[in-house]
């Protein structure tokens, strides 16, 4: 749909934040006090929440988070269900079923939601994502990029998927763009302004000039690299890559895509009861593959290095004509090793065409 454009004031944010405080849960970005300079998502609570920095840091365009906005719809660790040795099993309650808010998410993780939309929506679809999207409201907010960022390359850089409000700052305040009914009850009882067309030329401008500040770019479509890795022997990088690995999992845990979870029953210490989690999943984990009788499929390193390229890339774009990545760069900020991402996939696709 073509969104309704308005301008908001910056002074308004603030405003505007406490509103939807009042009314509905939010998850949104906050400061890591242990990292100065980092960002995770999180439940604000609203009578411990700083606003004027909460504003402050949507309006300056902050970079990224270390873990992405996914984890407003698939915790990083949840309960499934309660058992007991005699009784039946017993559901967990659902928690933030009640409308809530999404704020400050990037045009790079707006794209990564509609990926595992359509991920989490293929049979049989995910239960607890489903009910978990369908409440929500998701505000994106622009941003500026650092050294990792390659969103441009993966096409997301102007990305407004599963957005019901978007914001871009400009020198008149917000651009805001309206792209649901929900989006635009955010803005009830707010002070707004039609966006005139300088306006509008000028939230287009911030984007060239985002674009124009990314330095990192894949040296192949999407199309094009998913066929080199499935034609391409390329058996000398992935074991190069796996010799600087150390399978810590980082980059899976802060992708905003990756969607494999694992499942595990924990015994109470009375050993008659317990519960069944399931927490986010890494497939370079060595126990990821791990099968009872202690066979294991990708045992070797250079084998998970692949595996991770190989559904990135190829796998997930062969099933829905889309790779899995999004250019935000969180595995290689988060890589222990310094492996890039980008580094890498521009090694395999230099030595793809030097071999044909």
């Amino acid at each position: 749909m073509q969104p309704q454009k308005h301008i908001l004031a910056f002074d308004d944010l603030p405003i505007l934040l406490r509103q939807w405080l009042r009314s509905k849960a939010v998850i949104g970005p906050l400061a890591r006090q242990d990292q100065p300079g980092f960002y995770y998502f999180d439940w604000i609570d609203p009578a411990d929440a700083d606003v004027e920095r909460l504003a402050e840091r949507l309006a300056s365009g902050y970079v990224t988070t270390t873990i992405p906005p996914k984890k407003a719809f698939f915790p990083t660790r949840e309960t499934l269900f309660n058992f007991a040795a005699a009784g039946p099993v017993v559901p967990k309650n659902e928690e933030h079923q009640e409308p809530f808010l999404l704020i400050g998410v990037h045009p790079c993780d707006l794209a990564a939601l509609s990926l595992l939309d359509t991920a989490y929506a293929h049979p049989p679809a995910d239960g607890p994502w489903r009910k978990r999207r369908s409440p929500a409201t998701v505000v994106g907010i622009d941003c500026l990029p650092d050294q990792y960022c390659f969103c441009t390359s993966m096409e997301t850089s102007g990305s407004r998927d599963a957005c019901d409000l978007f914001l871009t700052p400009i020198t008149s305040g917000f651009l805001a763009e309206i792209y649901s009914e929900k989006g635009k009850d955010l803005l009830r009882g707010i002070r707004t302004e039609p966006a005139q067309p300088r306006d509008i030329q000028e939230g287009e401008e911030f984007l060239h000039k985002k674009e124009a500040a990314i330095t990192l770019s894949l040296q192949a479509g999407s199309e094009e690299f998913a066929e080199i890795l499935d034609t391409v022997d390329l058996t000398e990088v992935w074991e190069q890559t796996a010799q600087r690995c150390y399978s810590c999992g980082s980059c899976n845990t802060t992708c905003p895509t990756c969607f494999c979870f694992d499942v595990e029953d924990t015994l109470d210490t009375n050993l008659t009861s317990g519960r069944r989690y399931r927490s986010w999943g890494s497939c370079q984990l060595l126990e990821f593959t791990l099968l009872a009788g202690g066979a294991n499929t990708r045992g070797e390193r250079r084998q998970r290095v692949a595996h991770r390229w190989y559904r990135k890339f190829l796998y997930l774009y062969k099933q829905f004509g889309h790779s899995f990545c999004t250019g935000c760069g969180r595995c290689s900020r988060a890589c222990t090793a310094d492996i890039n991402i980008v580094d890498v996939s521009n090694d395999l696709i230099k030595r793809a065409k030097e071999k044909r």
